[in-house]
């Protein structure tokens, strides 16, 4: 008989220990939330690029780069990036995934009617080991003006010129 009540004790031990183990993970969870709280899409070019939006000219390229900031909206979060999956069907622009997953190169291919939205979608993986999410919204306006020509080469050729020998 008291071979049966401590295997039944063990047992429910057992259950108590797994439960205990599930009320410590969601404690930790409340007590540690995620770092990230916003997400953005910063672009780089020639001045400072507002998140989120782009405007180029045809011709010209600017890395898109997926971003989480902390609660504040300001500060980034630190967090890694995997897995980003950019969705853009215009023809003013392209954009194309890089080898490293994350980013992406965008090139202005023909003048767009205003503002055309985009997005993408990524993990993110604070410093914390919690691992998010993300769809962000973006747009691109590609101005129709190229950028000008460079500068036609001037000199043609080159010659060396002597001066009369002195005695």
């Amino acid at each position: 008989m008291d071979g049966i009540r401590e295997h039944d004790i063990e047992r429910r031990l057992e259950q108590i220990e797994q439960t205990l183990g599930r009320i410590l993970h969601v404690l930790r969870r409340l007590t540690h939330p995620q770092l990230s709280a916003f997400s953005a899409v910063q672009f780089t070019g020639d001045g400072i690029m507002a998140n989120n939006a782009l405007a180029l000219n045809v011709g010209q390229t600017s890395t898109a780069a997926p971003i989480t900031f902390l609660a504040d909206g300001v500060t980034p979060s630190g967090a890694t990036y995997s897995a980003a999956t950019y969705t853009f069907s215009d023809p003013s622009a392209t954009v194309v995934l890089n080898p490293d997953g994350v980013t992406a190169v965008v090139t202005g291919v023909a003048a767009s009617a205003g503002a055309i939205s985009g997005s993408v979608a990524f993990t993110a993986t604070d410093t914390d080991g919690a691992v998010s999410t993300w769809i962000n919204p973006f747009t691109i306006t590609t101005s129709g003006v190229t950028p000008p020509p460079p500068p036609t080469q001037l000199s043609q050729s080159s010659a060396l010129t002597f001066s009369t020998p002195t005695p």
